[in-house]
């Protein structure tokens, strides 16, 4: 598999996809894929929950503002429903905050891993421009969202070194594509200069 390739399918699990992304890209400890989605996506999230339990009730907390299928009682409901899902079809996933896909990269063996938050004033978000940082970590939402929750954090993406755009298993013009037609227009964080 190619990493370009690696698609959360149905699972709501863009924070990981990113990073293990980058993390690959970047050659980091923490960025070997499997030979495909499920088997290098599936242990990451089983092992960042068993470590950061400490995270679950904010984990939990935002995945609800999602929609109620995923409400969830604990993480390890949440893996429960992962497991044997080779297809990754299953309408599951954990929303990950600015300071989860921290911990993360962290984890993943980045050297920096805070993001920034966007401001009302550098929060625009015109996909028809390259995006201000490469080799980057994006958190995007939407102005119309009326939920501030997390800074109206929707979806997380990858940029590489080149400027091109990584989301849902497509690079490049077809990911800019798709985050258009998902009527995302709006920067909510940001971790530049990976290293």
């Amino acid at each position: 598999m190619k990493i370009e390739d690696m698609n959360q399918n149905n699972w709501g699990v863009c924070g990981f996809v990113a990073a293990i992304q980058a993390a690959n890209l970047n050659q980091k400890k923490g960025g070997v894929i499997a030979a495909d989605t499920y088997a290098t996506l599936f242990p990451l999230i089983e092992n960042f929950c068993r470590n950061h339990a400490d995270r679950s009730a904010e984990l939990l907390d935002f995945s609800k503002v999602f929609g109620n299928v995923y409400a969830y009682r604990s993480l390890q409901d949440v893996t429960d429903r992962m497991r044997g899902n080779h297809a990754m079809d299953a309408q599951v996933g954990i929303a990950m905050t600015a300071a989860a896909v921290s911990l993360l990269c962290k984890d993943l063996g980045f050297l920096n891993y805070d993001f920034h938050a966007t401001t009302a004033n550098s929060n625009s978000l015109n996909l028809d421009k390259p995006l201000p940082y490469k080799n980057a970590i994006y958190g995007l939402g939407k102005k119309d969202n009326q939920s501030n929750y997390r800074y109206g954090l929707l979806h997380w993406i990858y940029v590489d070194l080149h400027g091109d755009v990584f989301t849902w298993g497509k690079k490049g013009t077809d990911a800019v594509k798709a985050l258009k037609d998902n009527g995302y227009d709006k920067l909510t964080h940001y971790l530049p200069a990976l290293s």
